[in-house]
């Protein structure tokens, strides 16, 4: 499976837990770790549960190796390691506060309207 095939998994999985406001950015040339990172609200800290939950299962289904999580605990801020995709699952008020989008502005926005049902 190729990085773009894993992040069409990524996505899908977001959208089918009803995540909100997903966003990816193509950072392969800006980072030294990844390829695309993806940012999706979750609307409580059980939702984002379900939703990092969901992706390691999806993730594990095809084939990857085991993506790492943090943030599990609390589950404001749930970063998902899963290689050539890097996912923050995060609240709103800790996504507007933080704002890691501005981070990656430069970078091309990739249209996931295709991955989306």
């Amino acid at each position: 499976m190729t990085k773009n095939e894993k992040l069409e998994t990524v996505i899908r999985t977001l959208s089918d837990k009803k995540g909100v406001n997903i966003m990816a950015f193509d950072v392969e040339k800006k980072s030294g770790y990844t390829d695309f990172m993806v940012f999706v609200t979750g609307t409580s800290t059980q939702h984002n549960t379900t939703m990092a939950d969901s992706l390691f299962r999806e993730l594990k289904t095809a084939g990857f190796a085991k993506p790492l999580i943090e943030g599990e605990t609390s589950a404001k801020w749930i970063l998902v390691d899963a290689g050539s995709v890097v996912i923050n699952i995060m609240l709103e008020e800790l996504r507007d506060y933080y704002s890691l989008e501005d981070i990656w502005s430069g970078c091309a926005k990739v249209d996931i309207s295709s991955y989306l049902q």
